[in-house]
């Protein structure tokens, strides 16, 4: 008999069935008359039907009224219970087995929850694994490794000791901005582009829309190191096509990477070096891999798509256990600890400075006036001066006491290096690193 293991994150909830895929389906509803769609199908729709849509029912997966109910919905147990059964019928014949994968951030309440919701639909559940453990095992990592996910509405980061045990100790959820929203700007982004050098809008079109959105995941996805990418929508009988350059997509996400980055930080240490697992979720994310350069001692492995349900097949034993009780697994004893790693010297120093959603090039020298309150500006009496001196970047300051750099007093000797944060004037700048063809 099989085994089926789900693996609920609302960014694609990806199904298996005996190791092999069977359906990424993401945490989206979409009521059509009377007709609740879920999933793909809802995702395909969402455009088409904005009238009634819901993407939070699994992150937050409760009985509580919804404002806009229906006879047929009446809270997101509802969504979620209609979600997991269009996803559980194709394949229950010959299902011996289900395992489900559970984000960190469920607590027991939510984890009950959903238990009686599989249960209604039928499934044999056996047992349940913490996303982060499993998808970490049979690793070489380093005894301290850090899991970075992205969500619907969320990032979070999960630390793991991995001591010959991985064992789970703390969950953060370090952003309350997910992938629906990043999906929104880097929407409104390429359609701006489209606009600006065709004309053409392709928000004006439910259609075109709804193309859109279809095709932007993956094309998210599989973007190349480069400084700009086509992208192409059908309307009628035309082909449209525009060059949206990298830096424009940066705008949408680098506000994130400081937080990000500083998350990470506080979950290592400069002297020790530490693992951190990179969801497949966030593949191709503009800017992201330089960002995390800046944590030293940081070794980024990248995940697989199928890493943790695959994992998770292979040690089911261990997750389902003697069989008699359901139990949340959240330490496996499949931990691998690595060599140390090489020491080496990155090369990528800061290139920007950001501020809000506005990166701007510091060349050779950057004189910033000490008014924020509309971007950074060129000054003749500048509150400080950034340039650069033998591939370093310096500070120079005539007033040190209205200026702090990491929340400390100004070193004028100390090179800046990105991800350090200006403050000036309640106001924040973050220095970043913008990759450049060739």
């Amino acid at each position: 008999m099989s085994i089926a293991v789900f693996n609920i994150n609302d960014a694609g909830i990806q199904l298996t069935v005996d190791s092999e895929l069977v359906r990424t389906s993401p945490g989206i509803a979409v009521l059509n008359d009377n007709s609740l769609l879920t999933g793909e199908q809802a995702s395909n729709n969402v455009k088409l039907l904005p009238r009634w849509t819901n993407n939070r029912f699994w992150s937050q997966l409760n009985t509580n009224p919804l404002p806009n109910s229906t006879e047929q919905v009446r809270h997101h147990a509802d969504i979620a219970f209609a979600h997991l059964e269009d996803l559980w019928l194709p394949v229950s014949k010959g299902v011996a087995n289900v395992i489900l994968i559970v984000p960190g951030y469920y607590l027991n309440n939510d984890l009950a929850l959903l238990l009686g919701i599989a249960r209604e639909c039928g499934m044999p559940v056996k047992g349940i694994v913490d996303q982060s453990v499993i998808a970490a095992s049979n690793l070489p990592l380093r005894s301290n490794v850090i899991h970075l996910d992205v969500h619907l509405h969320s990032f979070t980061l999960t630390q793991i000791s991995n001591r010959g045990i991985l064992a789970r100790k703390n969950v953060n959820t370090i952003l309350e901005t997910g992938l629906s929203t990043l999906l929104d700007r880097w929407a409104n982004i390429i359609a701006s582009q489209f606009i600006q050098t065709t004309r053409f809008d392709p928000m004006h079109n439910a259609d075109t829309e709804q193309q859109l959105f279809n095709l932007l995941p993956g094309w998210i996805r599989n973007l190349q190191d480069s400084s700009t990418h086509s992208f192409s929508l059908k309307a009628a009988d035309t082909k449209h096509s525009v060059a949206i350059s990298q830096e424009n997509l940066l705008k949408a996400c680098t506000p994130l990477y400081p937080q990000i980055v500083q998350a990470i930080r506080s979950e290592t240490s400069a002297n020790e070096p530490a693992s951190l697992l990179l969801s497949h979720r966030l593949q191709g994310f503009p800017g992201l891999k330089e960002s995390l350069k800046l944590v030293a001692n940081l070794e980024v492995i990248d995940l697989p798509e199928e890493k943790a349900n695959d994992s998770a097949a292979t040690h089911n034993a261990a997750i389902i256990g003697n069989g008699s009780t359901v139990s949340h697994v959240v330490q496996l004893g499949t931990g691998e600890v690595a060599p140390p790693p090489k020491q080496e010297t990155s090369t990528t120093g800061a290139t920007h400075i950001l501020w809000r959603h506005q990166a701007t090039a510091i060349g050779k020298a950057l004189s910033i006036d000490a008014d924020l309150s509309a971007g950074p500006r060129f000054s003749n009496d500048p509150a400080f001066t950034l340039y650069a001196r033998n591939n370093q970047i310096m500070i120079e300051c005539s007033a040190t006491d209205t200026i702090k750099i990491n929340g400390a007093a100004v070193d004028p000797d100390r090179p800046l290096k990105p991800g350090d944060q200006i403050e000036l004037a309640g106001d924040q700048l973050t220095l970043i690193s913008v990759p450049q063809d060739g």
